[in-house]
């Protein structure tokens, strides 16, 4: 944004005219609701990667477990550079919402002020994000999750590699139905619930570092299905042994109680019960 609070326009958004007509595309697309647009970033590649944070820049916070070993992820808009600030601020404009609610016929869409779980991200070499669900129920702010947005900050990615690249799979399946590769200016947006499992498992090839913004939005109604609860839900866990092994188990019993405990209120719940659909 300017010094006057007006959106600084650094992106080629669709109109909602023309992600409506994008509609169909999306509700039909395998393996679950997306969509991808290409060369949306109106700057050279070089100006993005120069401001672009390095890794011991003080926004970063970094990820140590098994499942997205070495991500970092800044969510204070605050504390990014002007550049890159400028373009979350663009995303959650008025522009973009009604882009992405004639694209996914989901109304009254909410962007999050404090990014949770979004902002900047980041992968070096070897990186990699286990496929997963995300959360549906935003607690902090009592909405429900709904529109993922992953918009590709990554200079001179070679797409012949796939290294790196977004995998969407069918829940549960071992193979992903559809690969996207994380090049410069290349958008997904995607439906999120409990029936969307994405990440990428093939690490991010020597001498590249994966860059991206990712976004969030949300409605303050519930989901007409159930789609999922507070939780992260890693579709495969690794080899473990020992006392790791049980302990793993463990966590994935009580996950899975967890999860059947918040089905059971969505359908107890009397104000969604006419609106749930068959699974």
């Amino acid at each position: 944004m300017d010094r006057v609070g007006r959106i600084v326009t650094h992106l080629r958004l669709p109109s909602a005219d023309e992600a409506a007509s994008a509609a169909d595309g999306f509700r039909s697309a395998a393996p679950f609701p997306h969509v991808v647009w290409h060369d949306l970033i109106d700057l050279e590649p070089a100006a993005v990667a120069a401001a672009f944070p390095a890794p011991d820049h003080p926004c970063w916070r970094h990820y140590e477990d098994d499942y997205q070993p070495g991500k970092r992820i800044c969510s204070d808009v605050e504390a990014m550079p002007d550049l890159l600030a400028s373009l979350v601020h663009e995303l959650n404009s008025p522009r973009a919402l009604e882009a992405l609610e004639a694209l996914t016929g989901i109304g009254q869409l909410i962007p999050d002020p404090h990014l949770e779980g979004g902002g900047l991200h980041a992968s070096g070499p070897g990186g990699i994000l286990t496929p997963h669900t995300d959360f549906h129920i935003y607690a902090r702010l009592g909405l429900y999750r709904r529109i993922n947005l992953i918009l590709y900050l990554s200079d001179g990615w070679n797409p012949d590699e796939r290294g790196g690249a977004l995998e969407l799979y069918v829940p549960g399946a071992a193979e992903p139905t559809s690969t996207v590769a994380p090049t410069f200016g290349t958008c997904v947006v995607f439906q999120t619930d409990d029936r969307s499992p994405h990440g990428f498992a093939v690490p991010v090839p020597a001498g590249h570092e994966r860059r991206s913004i990712a976004l969030y939005y949300y409605t303050a109604e519930e989901a007409e299905g159930f789609s999922g609860d507070t939780n992260t839900y890693w579709q495969t866990h690794g080899e473990a042994r020992g006392t790791a092994r049980i302990r793993l188990g463990a966590y994935r019993a009580l996950l899975f109680g967890s999860r059947s405990l918040s089905w059971l209120a969505h359908r107890a719940n009397p104000r969604l019960g006419s609106r749930v659909r068959a699974r």
